[in-house]
């Protein structure tokens, strides 16, 4: 987007010209293109806002060349944003303003900056507690009619990335995972469907100072329907030990059995389990081209095959 387009725009929507407009480039890393913007008003005051470019041309190139296709839509997390988390009031940055346009392929998002420390920096403890029970109160929200843009997470989904990762992996070492895989779907997806984040690591959750501390969770770009522990997985994910979890699982099976859910911790725990190793196997079959950063590697096969130990596939 132009300077002179962004401007046009950005005093549509804050109701007054702008004198002046200073564009850096977000220092967290992202796929798609964010930009920081310092909005300075003909009427006196100052703005700070961020612009994220979701349209398919935007995406970083390692991300382009990594990212399966079928997962892209570049409406997708405008459609979130606006439709719904923003009428829930839950965490999330506050959507200025946005654009999804396919004649034009232009599809943005203009989004309030949010001063926060990212959950994945910070140690074990309340923050940490606090995203389970914020997913859990997410998890038991209901959506309506869900949006068509929003991606299924259903049988169909996950025997695809079974194939993926079996292509992808070394040979044979998925054999086991496979002949139980039937049986983890049986049992993931018996888990209450909702409205789910689709990549609920540590990294997409800010977390602005207070007590208690606030969240603001981030990057929608894979929002779907599917059993709400997929989420919980991805929180769960790295290096945790087994004790870390649990308490973890459990802050969430509190919530949510508060508001309704009708599961024992100890079948959440065991579902937990069902739902890791379904997301070990997206992982796996992500790409062959692509690799995570340092801070974020795992070895997605062996916790896959870990994963099919526990349930004793």
């Amino acid at each position: 987007m132009t300077d002179a387009q962004l401007r046009a725009h950005l005093a549509d929507r804050l109701g007054s010209p702008v004198a002046g407009l200073r564009r850096a480039p977000l220092p967290r890393r992202s796929s798609f293109a964010v930009e920081v913007l310092d909005v300075e008003l003909a009427g006196g005051g100052r703005r700070r806002m961020l612009l994220k470019d979701v349209a398919s041309a935007a995406l970083a190139s390692e991300a382009a060349a990594a990212k399966p296709a079928f997962v892209l839509d570049p409406r997708r997390e405008l459609i979130v944003y606006r439709d719904v988390v923003g009428p829930m009031e839950v965490g999330v940055p506050r959507l200025l303003g946005g654009v999804a346009d396919p004649a034009r392929q232009s599809f943005w998002l203009l989004l309030e900056l949010v001063d926060g420390e990212p959950l994945a920096e910070m140690a074990a403890g309340p923050a940490w507690a606090a995203a389970a029970r914020w997913l859990a109160d997410l998890h038991v929200r209901a959506v309506g009619a869900p949006p068509a843009e929003l991606l299924r997470y259903d049988a169909s989904w996950f025997r695809g990335w079974l194939a993926r990762a079996r292509a992808l992996a070394p040979p044979g070492s998925l054999d086991r995972v496979a002949r139980g895989h039937e049986r983890v779907l049986r049992r993931l997806l018996a888990w209450p469907s909702a409205f789910v984040h689709g990549e609920f690591y540590a990294s997409n959750v800010l977390v602005e100072r207070g007590t208690p501390p606030r969240l603001r969770v981030v990057d929608w770009e894979m929002a779907g329907i599917g059993p709400g522990l997929l989420d919980l997985a991805a929180l769960t994910a790295g290096a945790w030990s087994g004790a870390q979890r649990e308490r973890l699982a459990l802050e969430y099976h509190e919530t949510w059995s508060a508001a309704g859910g009708r599961a024992s911790a100890d079948q959440l725990l065991e579902t937990l389990e069902c739902a890791r190793l379904v997301a070990a196997l997206q992982w796996i079959g992500w790409s062959s081209t692509w690799s995570p950063p340092a801070e974020h590697a795992q070895d997605w096969v062996a916790e896959a095959r870990r994963a099919a130990e526990r349930l004793e596939l």
